[in-house]
């Protein structure tokens, strides 16, 4: 009993081990999503501003909810993945392919929810298909959860490979999307169109910036202690 007793503890302590640096992993992608999706309503107010459309205090609370919520689902779900040493690359790509569809649709619902407290009416006309876009988005974020899981365990695997990957990854199926939109939504404006295109192209380069420096701040605050 004694020897079964010692042979588990360092088990029992590897386990707790793991869970304590997932939980750590977990909150870091939090805060650095909540920041992302800040900084992508930030840079879409700048580059409304400059074409001439702003936007009132209530539109921009609402779209900022909507934006912090995705942001927040989406990297979270996929750092999940990316904390997993073992078959990250697989896991990784199904977080990423059930996190995103469902973050689509809390986000949507955040975005509603806000619009109705505060009382706006909510614009028409610019959207596809929700149940399409979740499906392409289910697709875009499976396969950067596969890239990502992929290029993290290369020794070139840095800032620059992770910016590198969002980016192709988001111009082809946020690509597909701005093509889907502008094909079915001709009325839509110039400005919006182009907001759209810009966050569906640059949000996955900055979700794969916020993996890399979760792990990358957690590999350096470990190497101090």
């Amino acid at each position: 009993m004694e020897v079964e007793t010692r042979y588990d503890a360092p088990t029992q302590k590897a386990s707790a081990a793991a869970s304590s640096n997932l939980g750590a992993t977990l909150v870091r992608a939090a805060w650095l999503a909540i920041l992302l999706g800040m900084a992508m309503e930030g840079m879409l107010l700048l580059l409304r501003g400059g074409l001439g459309d702003l936007l009132g205090i209530g539109p921009i609370v609402a779209d900022l909810a909507r934006n912090v919520s995705w942001a927040l689902l989406v990297c979270v779900g996929l750092s999940v993945g990316a904390a997993v040493q073992n078959a990250r690359v697989p896991v990784t790509g199904l977080l990423g392919l059930l996190a995103a569809p469902a973050a689509f649709e809390v986000s949507r619902v955040v975005h509603k929810g806000a619009l109705q407290a505060l009382a706006i009416s909510a614009g028409a006309g610019e959207d596809l298909s929700p149940f399409l876009v979740a499906l392409i988005k289910g697709l875009e974020y499976g396969c950067l959860g596969l890239a990502v899981g992929w290029v993290s365990q290369r020794p070139w695997g840095g800032a620059a490979a992770h910016m590198a990957v969002g980016f192709v990854v988001g111009s082809i199926f946020g690509g597909t999307i701005v093509a889907l939109l502008a094909a079915s939504s001709p009325e839509v404006s110039a400005t919006s169109f182009v907001s759209r295109a810009v966050t569906e192209v640059l949000f996955p380069v900055g979700c794969s910036l916020v993996l890399f420096a979760a792990e990358a701040l957690g590999t350096s605050m470990a190497s101090n202690d």
